[in-house]
């Protein structure tokens, strides 16, 4: 009997002891990585409201937005058209967080580099329009390292007129196609990149380039911490994208436009109805594909809405997937292409939002279950117990 109250006691206090150390390590990881305790705003109501004044903060790679001189704000660097770097760099109790944006005329590299102790975890998102406007993402080995693990791509492949044959308000394969626009064939400015400050007083960094006529142009949002942006919370993992489509020369009174992108990777894709950002409350009424690997997951995510002519209207998307073996001697390589095919009502202006990110780095290695509430009220139950099995042995010893 005394050996099993002996054995009891020591048992307890080894619990009490684990979760006295074990509790502030885990406090550090949820305060780092849960938006509500870094970001209590809230998303903005509207996209006007969601952006501070984009030339008040000028700097960064690119300088001004015309990019034929170098400007910048007040302790901003301005880089013009070389290779320069501007860093941004975040430390917790138990974390690091370091943010690198490598930018030039045409392409831009975005490192973001976790640490968590001797653990670390890289990954890059870059863009190029050098060609048809490409959006990768990849991850490093170490943040010394000089290749890449490409997770996925994304190709922005073409717009087209379309005349909808069976109404079905999306762009199908027996669609009459009206006149194009391929990507690979435009021109397009060299990228140029603003700060700006948010009504909460972070700052974003936006990327923009367009077709030299600017009738379709693409700007990128990135934020070094979370972010109240438009009617979302963006965070350092991933990166907005908006498409905007001004003035199209329609050849057809009742033709309509799609523009078809195509992610390629080697991993497997799933197509999501609630994305990750859905399911943690940054985001409502999004759609997109779940791109994983065996050790990461990456995401191409979309707004199920566009803004046509300042109204807001559904967007139809289609997905198409393809999967390519190739043989290279005894090796043997699997690539899934899949086509994503957004369908925008008829309109002047078209403006679509989607996203690319990844998800499971490091400030999410403990499940949601072992945050501190939880912790907290263990390492209680443990000391009450063990202060009262402490008693009871007393007591008992006394009595005999």
């Amino acid at each position: 009997m005394k050996n099993q109250i002996r054995t009891t006691v020591v048992s307890l206090l080894i619990i009490a002891v684990f979760f006295t150390y074990i509790t502030p390590f885990v406090v550090a990881e949820v305060e780092a990585g849960d938006p509500s305790k870094t970001d209590p705003g809230g998303p903005s109501d509207n996209q006007q409201q969601g952006m501070g004044n984009n030339t008040g903060h000028m700097g960064g790679p690119g300088g001004n937005q015309t990019g034929d001189q170098n400007q910048s704000g007040p302790g901003e660097p301005g880089y013009g058209d070389k290779n320069e770097t501007t860093k941004d760099h975040n430390q917790y109790n138990y974390q690091t967080r370091e943010m690198t944006i490598i930018g030039e005329g045409n392409s831009t590299r975005i490192r973001s580099q976790y640490r968590n102790n001797n653990t670390e975890e890289t990954f890059e998102f870059y863009f190029n329009i050098d060609n048809a406007p490409l959006l990768q993402l990849s991850y490093i080995p170490t943040s010394q390292a000089f290749f890449q693990l490409p997770h996925f791509s994304l190709v922005i492949e073409q717009l087209l007129e379309y005349i909808d044959i069976n109404a079905n308000g999306k762009y199908d394969r027996n669609d009459v196609v009206l006149s194009t626009l391929v990507m690979s064939n435009a021109t397009f400015a060299n990228i140029t990149y603003t700060n700006s400050t948010t009504p909460e007083g972070k700052t974003i960094t936006i990327l923009e380039t367009h077709t030299l006529d600017t009738l379709f142009s693409i700007v990128i949002y990135v934020a070094r911490e979370h972010t109240s942006l438009f009617n979302t919370i963006l965070t350092p993992e991933e990166i907005k994208i908006d498409f905007n489509i001004v003035g199209y020369p329609f050849v057809n009174q009742t033709s309509q436009l799609a523009l078809i992108t195509v992610v390629e990777t080697p991993f497997s894709i799933t197509p999501e109805q609630t994305t990750s950002d859905e399911q943690k409350g940054r985001a409502n009424q999004e759609s997109g594909l779940n791109i994983s690997s065996g050790a990461h997951r990456g995401f191409f995510s979309w707004a199920n809405g566009a803004t046509i002519d300042n109204l807001s209207r559904p967007v139809n998307v289609t997905v198409l997937t393809e999967t390519e073996q190739t043989f290279t001697g005894d090796t043997q390589e699997t690539m899934t292409q899949t086509q994503v095919i957004f369908s925008y009502p008829r309109g002047d202006v078209i403006s679509h939002d989607p996203k690319i990110g990844v998800l499971d780095i490091l400030q999410d290695i403990f499940p949601a279950v072992l945050q501190f509430e939880y912790l907290s009220a263990l390492y209680v139950i443990a000391c009450i117990v063990s202060a009262t099995v402490f008693y009871g042995v007393i007591r008992f010893r006394k009595r005999h």
